[in-house]
């Protein structure tokens, strides 16, 4: 009779009831930290938080949906996408007091980078809702701007989208912080680089003359759909270097860049399929590797937990597309999402994470 009153946190090692909960997935976790004041304490954890990251088989992928002139979110959960019946698309409130429209910049470690007007960074994680904004007004000062010079209006407004040569967002290893980085071109026409840490809320500015690409711990891009070179930014060294893309985009009019699984991947379209090329080993360029999509629009969002490619693909109205490649078999199956996201005005896949902000709110 004794033993059945005991709680499970008295047979149970807390050891033993860590190491359980860092191979449950997010979205179970986080209804787990009602149970009890000492799982909400374990969990809440900034170092249960880390491990959690850090093991990839706690992983989750979330799709997010910006509404113009709407204060809502629009999430979907990839990771229920391989399943016939998927989630339907679930709305929630932005976290953000601002009256204006926002625009995604990037996303790492469940951290997920926002433009707002005006002349605002907006950090947010939507699994834990803490978020943190910092301004960049001096770079709005100093930057030219590419608008109608005849308008007045045109002449006030920064698009730090259409304004900024470059923009990439990352993860400082050695600082223990996120960071955000944009190239520009200044009033007086010379190239400017900056660098802006969220955690001790400051930056510098680095003299800047290397057109080209750029990604995350590395940030890489492209601006110059041309150029078959990846410029890569490396945030502990503070260096530039760059990785050549495969022969065979040589004379695709188009690539884009996006991260599979950790790994640097380029998609294009030829109007009849998606090439999607892998790196599979970072920096080995003979690791190039490509999967052929029978679909025209697809693009690469993430991978599944059994190794598929989840993209996003073309629907209608009232739903939203995905397709999902099954790599061993070569099989592509297109699932659609149904909800109400009218007017979209962009979107993200984020990793779920428990990871707070420095200095959130």
């Amino acid at each position: 009779m004794e033993n059945q009153r005991k709680g499970i946190n008295e047979f149970l090692p807390l050891e033993i009831l860590r190491s359980t909960l860092l191979r449950v997935l997010i979205k179970p976790l986080v209804r787990l930290k009602q149970v009890c004041i000492m799982w909400y304490n374990l969990i809440s954890d900034h170092d249960f938080a880390k491990s959690h990251f850090d093991q990839s088989f706690a992983r989750g992928h979330t799709c997010i949906f910006i509404q113009k002139e709407s204060p809502k979110a629009y999430f979907v959960d990839l990771d229920t996408l391989p399943q016939e019946d998927s989630n339907a698309i679930i709305s929630v409130s932005l976290p953000f007091k601002w009256k204006t429209e926002f625009t995604f910049l990037g996303t790492c470690r469940g951290i997920v980078l926002l433009h707002s007007q005006p002349q605002f960074l907006v950090f947010w994680n939507p699994t834990t809702k803490s978020r943190k904004g910092i301004s960049y007004s001096h770079m709005f000062d100093a930057a030219r701007r590419f608008g109608e010079y005849n308008s007045p209006v045109a002449l006030k407004a920064f698009n730090i989208l259409r304004d900024t040569l470059l923009h990439g967002f990352g993860y400082d290893e050695l600082e223990e912080d996120y960071i955000a980085v944009f190239a520009y071109r200044s009033q007086d026409e010379k190239n400017h680089f900056d660098i802006h840490w969220l955690g001790r809320n400051s930056s510098i500015s680095l003299d800047w003359k290397s057109p080209g690409l750029f990604c995350n711990h590395a940030i890489h891009w492209s601006s110059d759909s041309k150029s078959q070179e990846i410029l890569i930014f490396d945030l502990k060294g503070r260096a530039f270097s760059k990785i050549s893309m495969p022969e065979e985009l040589e004379h695709t009019s188009e690539s884009r860049l996006a991260l599979l699984g950790g790994c640097l991947a380029l998609y294009s379209s030829d109007g009849h399929k998606t090439d999607v090329w892998v790196m599979k080993e970072y920096k080995k360029l003979s690791s190039w590797f490509c999967y052929e999509i029978p679909n025209p629009s697809f693009g690469p969002l993430c991978l599944s937990g059994d190794g598929d490619i989840i993209g996003y693909c073309d629907g209608s109205d009232d739903e939203i597309g995905f397709c999902v490649f099954n790599v061993g078999q070569k099989l592509l199956t297109v699932r659609y999402v149904y909800g109400v996201i009218l007017n979209y005005t962009d979107y993200i896949v984020y990793e779920d994470s428990l990871l707070q902000l420095p200095g959130s709110i």
